[in-house]
């Protein structure tokens, strides 16, 4: 049965429970961490069609927006890291007592594998495994890069630019919020992002070493730097390379399948 619901976290947070019957139901469970800003928006359908294709499989699946995001209460432009965290945990509190699970996996795409990571490194022993798409592990990198396109994209569309990624950055530096892509970023968030507490990802010093498995995404089919990396920091998780398009900053719909069978696949028969 697929059920919309409220979390009821405080804020209250919006999601959707793919809950199979007790007779058929699998003993793992997937809770599932979206990405950032316009990436959720893109990637949701892909994510619903995954949700759906591990359901009929018969393993229980939490979708749910964090504070801020998709119809979840909250305020994106004020939103701290450690409350998104505590979001994932209120989630996995609800999802753990639906399903009756033994086994709890974070199934993360982009900056949800970060979320993920963050949160594994702070609460041992909640997450089983994960499956990681196309992780970003470097917040700060990542929010660099997205700038660069962002103002690359309003050249091409308007003619010019009316700001510089370095004068962006420097004015989240000084505490102010800037527009990307019509999401307001807070100065917080980014301070987050640069914090040593969430930069640190040397595996020797966590309790527990990540298992799971790594998903790359690229046109080519070969292993994409993201994954490369870490692979790098966690060589226990195995890797999947897909030769598909990058569904996660398309307009449009991209076809899916080939994403969620090859996932579905890996976990019904590793039984991850």
């Amino acid at each position: 049965m697929e059920t919309p619901l409220f979390i009821e976290n405080s804020p209250k947070l919006f999601g959707m429970m793919f809950l199979p019957e007790a007779e058929v139901r699998k003993s793992t469970a997937y809770l599932v961490i979206h990405p950032f800003a316009e990436e959720k928006k893109s990637a949701h359908r892909t994510l619903v069609e995954l949700s759906r294709q591990l359901y009929q499989h018969g393993c229980p699946v939490l979708m749910f927006d964090l504070r801020g995001c998709g119809d979840s209460e909250g305020d994106f432009g004020t939103v701290r890291l450690d409350e998104w965290l505590t979001d994932i945990h209120a989630a996995i509190g609800l999802l753990k007592s639906s399903a009756k699970c033994e086994r709890l996996n974070l199934l993360a795409l982009r900056f949800g594998a970060f979320l993920a990571q963050c949160y594994d490194r702070e609460h041992p022993g909640d997450v089983t495994e994960h499956i990681w798409i196309e992780p970003v592990l470097k917040p700060a990198d990542y929010l660099r890069k997205s700038l660069r396109h962002k103002l690359m994209k309003e050249l091409c569309t308007d003619g010019a630019v009316t700001s510089s990624r370095d004068g962006l950055l420097q004015e989240l530096q000084g505490r102010k919020s800037i527009d990307f892509d019509g999401y307001e970023i807070g100065s917080g968030l980014y301070r987050d992002f640069l914090s040593p507490r969430y930069q640190d990802v040397d595996p020797a010093k966590t309790e527990n070493g990540k298992k799971g498995l790594l998903v790359s995404v690229s046109l080519n089919g070969k292993m994409s730097k993201s994954v490369q990396e870490a692979a790098a920091l966690y060589p226990e998780m195995q890797t999947l390379c897909l030769q598909m398009e990058l569904f996660w900053n398309k307009v449009d719909d991209t076809d899916s399948d080939l994403l969620t069978e090859s996932i579905c696949n890996h976990i019904i028969k590793g039984n991850l």
